[in-house]
């Protein structure tokens, strides 16, 4: 899921006539006999697999090269193609036997987030200790692609299964994936005309224990809206008072904007989520739910919500990057902070970007990063939703979720496809904090278990 970081800007486009796009159908180089990949071989690809630096532009394409070379070995051909931005995206395809069939696609990113300090195991080494591979990725979000890898050679030796299967990896989803999912999507459109849904990440399951209490697949998700603040100011010797630097303006300006009162709305996609799980969870958050229409009324809705909730009912905004002078005694001239913004599904982008600009005033320009239409939330009476819910309710009830993260989802979702974020791995709450921090790491246990529920979805839900 992205971070803050940038690494172009995604609204910038060139030219048509000054892209350059390398696209390829590649025949397997090296073919071997089919086997049916066990899940101790899955750990195996998952070490490899984390192996790579893909936190670059540079490393993301050699990730998506070993993924490449595990489906030749295997005897797939694939389509390679690169973006102008040099973002790779893999694509293998399954057909069913009627020409007719729609495609289940299983999507993943190849890229991660950098790795950052605080690690006890190099991030990029894909060490195991006490049952647990570490490396960054380990869950977000390369251990769902090696399970969707794992599927979709098994998928293959089915004799007729009722669907298509597409195996797609995908760069750039980290940097907010205009450069990456949402330009495959504009630009090959023919990859997408016969999808019946898509798999991804965004799925959020809850354990307690080693119990799993609901599975939760993520149906709606709020909107990014990135945005560049930048301030000017006199530029001069530290020790001359300067009230109207640039630090300082953007200083007040920032103070305006994380001290603005909040807005708390409960949104159809919220209540759903909110109240499909709440029978599921304790009684007190029970009782919040019951009575969040009241809460929310109140002058101080905050006080009677529990942690967590309001990330739901708000437009947060967060301030996570700042950066101006060099020298302690040097005034600089222009000071910039990185601003993630989340909004709700239905909140107008345009009037919410105006209260801001006039929250920081005129010293302050406010330019958008990223940012994305509203996108209508996938169906839970789709065929897949409720094949889901056949095959995952044996061990727990499905939950239509609503998260407050962003995901390529909203890609396809804005070109009417139903997408539905599903993990199969059951993880504990402490394993989960590793997803964007230090020491981020899976148990092989719940990766191994994971790999076969995948494979039990899929050839449900595509092979019969």
């Amino acid at each position: 899921m992205p971070s803050p970081l940038l690494h172009s800007r995604p609204n910038v486009r060139a030219s048509a006539g000054l892209l350059i796009v390398l696209v390829a159908f590649v025949a397997p180089s090296r073919i071997s006999a089919s086997e049916e990949p066990s899940t101790v071989k899955a750990a195996d690809w998952l070490k490899g697999y984390l192996s790579s630096d893909s936190s670059t532009i540079e490393g993301s394409r050699l990730s998506a090269t070993y993924l490449r070379d595990l489906l030749h070995r295997a005897g797939v051909s694939t389509k390679w193609i690169v973006s102008p931005a040099g973002q790779p995206f893999l694509y293998a395809r399954a057909d069913a036997p009627q020409p007719d069939a729609k495609a289940l696609v299983l999507l993943h990113h190849v890229d991660v987030v950098s790795p950052g300090s605080g690690w006890s195991h190099h991030a990029f080494d894909a060490e195991i200790e006490n049952g647990a591979l570490y490396g960054r990725g380990a869950i977000d979000d390369k251990s769902l692609g090696i399970a969707h890898l794992v599927a979709f050679l098994r998928f293959r030796q089915l004799a007729s299964p009722t669907h298509a299967l597409v195996f797609l990896a995908v760069g750039g989803e980290e940097t907010g994936g205009s450069e990456g999912t949402g330009w495959l999507v504009e630009t090959h459109p023919e990859l997408f005309d016969d999808v019946l849904t898509v798999l991804t990440e965004g799925g959020t399951n809850r354990l307690y224990g080693q119990q799993i209490a609901w599975w939760g697949v993520e149906v709606a998700q709020k909107r990014p809206l990135w945005l560049e603040a930048t301030a000017t100011g006199r530029a001069g010797h530290g020790s001359s008072l300067n009230l109207h630097s640039a630090p300082h303006r953007l200083i007040r300006g920032l103070d305006k904007l994380v001290d603005r009162p909040l807005d708390f709305r409960l949104t159809p996609e919220a209540r759903l989520f909110l109240e499909s799980v709440a029978p599921l969870e304790s009684p007190a958050f029970s009782s919040v739910i019951s009575n969040l229409d009241s809460i929310l009324a109140q002058p101080e809705p905050a006080t009677g919500l529990l942690p967590g909730l309001p990330n739901l009912l708000l437009d947060t905004v967060q301030v996570n990057f700042l950066e101006a002078g060099t020298e302690i005694n040097v005034t600089p001239d222009t000071a910039k902070a990185r601003i993630d913004v989340r909004l709700l599904p239905d909140t107008d982008e345009t009037a919410f970007l105006e209260d801001l600009r006039s929250l920081m005033g005129p010293e302050i320009e406010l330019e958008i990063l990223l940012s994305a239409p509203p996108a209508p939330p996938s169906p839970t009476d789709h065929e897949v939703f409720t094949c889901l819910e056949t095959v995952l309710s044996t061990r727990a009830p499905v939950v239509p979720t609503f998260i407050a993260a962003i995901t390529d989802a909203r890609y396809l979702r804005q070109i009417g496809i139903p997408v539905y974020g599903f993990s199969p791995f059951r993880l504990e709450t402490k394993v989960l904090r590793g997803i964007h921090a230090s020491d981020e790491h899976i148990p092989l246990d719940a990766f191994a278990a994971g790999v076969e529920t995948m494979w039990e979805v899929v050839s449900t839900c595509a092979g019969s």
